[in-house]
């Protein structure tokens, strides 16, 4: 028990509990098609095989302080792991605005503001809700009106079209009427 509860082997789990953590964090950074927790567990056992290596046990006793010993290295780094990103999230939006303050005083009134804003309420956001439906509504019946009149449009541009065309075409027919006229007219029989 001496050896268990003095400062040197205390240590020894956080350090090694920070080193898992700091490899797995690299490693999965890198290569995020791979799972944080699997590498931090094979990370785990790789470094508690290397002290059990090092102290020379046998086999049987070996094992199993290197199980005990590598799930410790690996609560350790989980854990730390799991406090840091609970503290990272909780913190990220205080030392944005804070980070923001610093950098940018001007901002201070606005950022005042959205410090003080209250979340819109259940009711609220069925108003809002409700009020873009409505806009949405009244856009598609503008959407409907500007295809109707559209269509209107091109149905008139068609008829004129065919107006013109029966117009080009009667005009043809009179020109050439015209012209079997004056024809007939010079080459008259004597």
């Amino acid at each position: 028990m001496t050896d268990f509860l003095n400062p040197k082997s205390m240590v020894t789990p956080g350090m090694a509990g920070a080193l898992v953590m700091f490899l797995s964090n690299a490693i999965c950074f890198q290569f995020p098609e791979m799972a944080p927790r699997w590498t931090a567990l094979l990370l785990s056992f790789a470094l508690g095989g290397i002290v059990i290596a090092a102290a020379k046990l046998q086999r049987l006793p070996a094992a199993g302080f290197w199980l005990i010993n590598s799930l410790i290295i690996f609560a350790v780094a989980a854990g730390s792991a799991g406090v840091a990103a609970k503290t990272t999230t909780q913190s990220t939006v205080n030392s944005t605005i804070s980070m923001m303050d610093v950098l940018i005083p001007n901002a201070l009134a606005q950022i005042a503001s959205t410090k003080s804003a209250t979340v819109p309420t259940k009711a609220e956001l069925q108003v809002q809700i409700q009020a873009a439906n409505e806009r949405l509504a009244a856009q598609e019946q503008q959407l409907a009106d500007a295809q109707q009149q559209a269509a209107k449009a091109a149905a008139e541009a068609k008829s004129a079209q065919q107006a013109l065309e029966a117009q080009r075409a009667q005009e043809s027919g009179k020109v050439g009427q015209a012209a079997i006229e004056k024809a007939n007219r010079f080459f008259k029989e004597w």
